[in-house]
């Protein structure tokens, strides 16, 4: 930093004598052209030298060059439109090299799926430029040794989900997070018990704990106001944010729990309140009675299909209100539909609460929502829109009319391979007894690119509402 400083002080002085140099040239003629040239040739290699260093090479400090014009901050926070500009360009060494200084950058600052992302894109394109291979290599390989020898974290909600899916959701310390599945919003009255939850919130009391996620705790409350029990969720931001992330976090708490709380649809559940109030940020919302549908997603607990077929489409419903309103759920599971039978009464829960912490955020490494049921384009950090939750209803559709997920490995990059590169199997090949028109819908939830998917959640409910006809008890 010192020899930069220095050689950029001799560039100044430079100009200032080839400027006085020139101004001397207009008032005393030719006999100051040339130590004019020389000063202006000086002055240009000098300030070559401040901006290309020694080597006369733009370095970016990773063994790669930089891309023109943007530091590495400024490129981390753009990642998505730099990397949808690399890999819309004609690929050559300049690209190339692009290429692997962004997955480096990003493998350095802990952003691990996002490197992850570049360098198999890097592969497919060249996999013998630099070491890309063996960098894929390494993470892959840190990613299924941290899985094998890792702390475990909860264990995964979505009964009947396979072990590979429940190891997907460990807490390595080389390889990024996933965020346990969200607590639920309601169950059905649970037995009284105890408590060590704070003795108020607000206007709140808070009775007992009724949920636990990674995203905070769920209680069991009561409005004192007008004796109505609420589902309160509170989120601990002090604790799990530094000084400078805090106060975006709070604002995006509050921005995004405002906005869900504005969805005012029968099979959304209704925020009725938000605060925060020692270090606890709380969403206090419509308390639910029945269970998750993840209840049902076991081989031996399927619901009927028609049954199935019918809450998907309410859910994809659900969704199209939301997406109007420019809401994008993120998290869309079993574990977040609540099923009442008793009054068959279904109500997405959760909504808003993904943002909390996005992909941009500088907690880096952590995916938000659950593994399984994310789209190509969340597990890469890319733009997530409608047809991202839509993909995920595809997913949690395959796993309420199978008992399975269509999607499965050992470690994240796996997971993440499955799902942006493989099919998924054939719905017929774990139930011959659907009809074709089922495969079709999933066929078109599951496409890879959100073009190739339903146009919106009102289409898919069309398509799911067709499909009914062909199912028992339905009318050709």
């Amino acid at each position: 930093m010192r020899k930069i400083g220095l050689i950029a002080a001799v560039a100044g002085v430079a100009i200032v004598a080839l400027t006085v140099a020139l101004r001397l040239l207009g008032e005393h003629g030719p006999w100051l052209w040339l130590p004019g040239g020389v000063l202006l040739a000086a002055a240009t290699a000098t300030l070559a030298f401040t901006q290309f260093g020694a080597g006369g090479t733009r370095s970016s400090g990773n063994g790669g060059p930089r891309p023109p014009g943007a530091d590495t901050a400024r490129l981390l926070d753009n990642f998505e439109q730099r990397f949808a500009e690399l890999k819309a360009r004609k690929p050559n060494a300049t690209v190339l090299g692009d290429l692997y200084a962004l997955g480096s950058q990003l493998e350095q600052r802990g952003r691990l799926l996002q490197a992850t992302a570049v360098f198999r894109h890097l592969t497919r394109v060249d996999a013998s430029y630099r070491d890309v291979t063996a960098r894929l290599q390494r993470l892959m390989d840190a990613d299924r040794a941290s899985l094998r020898s890792g702390p475990a974290r909860s264990p995964a909600r979505d009964t009947g989900a396979p072990a590979s899916a429940a190891g997907a959701a460990t807490r390595p310390a080389a390889v990024p997070r996933t965020v346990d599945p969200p607590a639920p919003t309601g169950t059905a009255e649970p037995e009284a018990g105890p408590t060590t939850a704070p003795a108020q919130l607000g206007r709140y009391r808070l009775e007992r704990e009724i949920g636990r996620g990674a995203m905070g705790v769920v209680y069991l409350g009561r409005d004192l106001a007008i004796n109505r029990l609420v589902a309160i969720k509170a989120i601990p931001l002090a604790s799990e944010f530094g000084e400078t992330e805090l106060a975006e976090a709070r604002a995006r708490f509050f921005r995004e729990a405002e906005t869900a709380g504005r969805l005012n649809h029968p099979n959304i559940v209704t925020i009725y309140d938000v605060g925060e109030e020692r270090g606890l940020a709380y969403i206090a919302m419509e308390y639910l009675k029945g269970q998750h549908l993840s209840e049902y997603a076991a081989p031996s607990r399927l619901l009927e299909p028609r049954k199935v077929v019918d809450l998907v489409k309410r859910t994809a419903e659900a969704l199209n209100f939301a997406h109007k309103q420019q809401v994008v759920h993120r998290d869309i599971k079993p574990a977040n539909l609540m099923y009442d039978p008793a009054t068959d009464v279904l109500k997405i829960t959760d909504f808003g609460i993904a943002r909390i912490t996005d992909a941009g955020s500088t907690r880096t490494g952590i995916v938000l929502g659950t593994p399984s049921f994310m789209s190509p384009e969340q597990l890469e950090g890319r733009t997530v829109t409608g047809h991202s939750d839509l993909f995920s209803l595809g997913v949690s559709l395959f796993q309420l009319l199978t008992g399975h997920l269509p999607f499965t490995a050992d470690s994240m990059t796996g997971l993440m391979h499955q799902i942006a590169e493989k099919p998924h199997p054939s719905l017929r090949a774990y139930r011959p007894d659907l009809p074709a028109c089922l495969e079709s819908v999933l066929d078109r939830a599951l496409a890879k690119a959100p073009t190739a998917r339903f146009d919106s959640g009102a289409q898919m409910a069309i398509a799911l509402e067709d499909c009914k006809t062909h199912l028992p008890g339905g009318t050709p």
